[in-house]
């Protein structure tokens, strides 16, 4: 994958491009000689990257050492897809608001090629609750007790032009996986849903109707936070939704859900093949048993790793083995894993070049 290198945050304009102004506004860091090496050496089928990019901390690593922290946000994904180890990050801003088709385009003319989005789906089509105006952001709990259900709730159509439409249109190649995150879902037999069947009931038709299972269509990543959903005979049922829909599982590193390594097992119980096939995914979100406001707290500003999950990485290791270029392998990474996301992803890509030939 080509990419600019500029050192450090010296002055002056070097072209007229976007990305060449938003490397000039956020200069990105000097690559360390082993760190390049490591990116030398890791397939290309294989993306890894963090969950957005915006932190002041990661000045000196990732930015140049005085790049201004106002303008991380606006111009410092140059910089970000600058750094070798970063071929993909997670657009999370997608899920509180889809962006414009021309958003896209814009976030897409600050990457160099082969770099790939991994965009979260809007949070109202995975919402199944609404409060009394109608809104499906906030507590899921608060919503859930406001009795009101939430028309858009896997609303096909809604999502095709809303969601998939704009993304297609802006990001083009630059689009890798869209990630449809549940929230904890009521799945009671007396509850809304009409209990675990009657989810993925619902899930197998929304994702029919998108129709994205054919080649050269945007791969669609299902994540689901209830632990029914692995436990049999369900797990099965839900690996062959994947399966007749072209969707795929993002495996999600967090307390809600069981381990990575317990997820994949479950889906292969059925015998079949545990999706699509089309990507491998996995989200590495959260430190095991804590929550996101304490690992904020913990771990901020999150330049170095402070809890290393040795394991969680393994297990992360094991799925991206799986990874070729039919099956490109995607990993976003959270600073409330491990400390720093970008030193996690580092380790990572350590990992899975550690048995390769230099």
């Amino acid at each position: 994958m080509a990419r600019r290198v500029r050192s450090d945050d010296g002055g002056g304009l070097f072209g007229t491009t976007p990305m060449d102004r938003a490397l000039d506004a956020v200069p990105p860091a000097p690559v360390p000689p082993d760190v390049r090496d490591v990116a030398a050496r890791l397939p290309a089928a294989i993306h890894l990257g963090t969950s957005s990019w915006a932190y002041p901390g990661w000045r000196g690593i990732v930015f140049g050492a005085r790049a201004p922290a106002a303008r991380l946000a606006s111009d410092g994904l140059a910089a970000y897809a600058a750094w070798p180890l970063h071929r993909t990050v997670g657009l999370d801003r997608a899920f509180y608001a889809a962006p414009s088709g021309d958003e896209y385009r814009g976030l897409a003319s600050l990457v160099p090629e082969g770099f790939r989005f991994t965009v979260k789906a809007e949070q109202s089509v995975v919402r199944p609750d609404a409060d009394r105006e109608g809104n499906t952001f906030g507590s899921t709990s608060a919503l859930r007790a406001s009795g009101t259900a939430n028309p858009r709730f896997l609303d096909a159509a809604y999502a095709i032009d809303r969601i998939v439409a704009p993304a297609v249109a802006g990001l083009g190649a630059a689009l890798g996986p869209i990630v449809l995150q549940f929230p904890p879902l009521d799945l009671s037999a007396r509850g809304r849903l009409g209990g675990v069947e009657g989810f993925l009931d619902a899930l197998h038709a929304f994702l029919d109707a998108l129709g994205c299972g054919a080649p050269g269509t945007p791969v669609l990543a299902v994540e689901p936070r209830n632990r029914e959903l692995f436990r049999a005979p369900h797990a099965a049922r839900y690996a062959a939704v994947l399966r007749a829909t072209g969707a795929v599982h993002s495996y999600l590193g967090h307390p809600s859900v069981p381990p990575v390594a317990a997820q994949a097992r479950a889906l292969a119980e059925s015998g079949a093949p545990a999706d699509s096939g089309r990507a491998v995914l996995a989200r590495w979100m959260l430190l095991p048993g804590a929550t996101y406001e304490a690992a904020a707290d913990r771990f901020g500003p999150f330049d170095r790793l402070q809890a290393p999950d040795p394991v969680g990485r393994d297990e992360i290791a094991q799925l991206l083995a799986a990874a070729s270029p039919a099956r490109p392998g995607f990993v976003v990474v959270n600073n409330k894993a491990e400390g720093s996301a970008v030193r996690s992803v580092e380790g990572l890509a350590r990992a899975l070049v550690a048995d390769r030939p230099g």
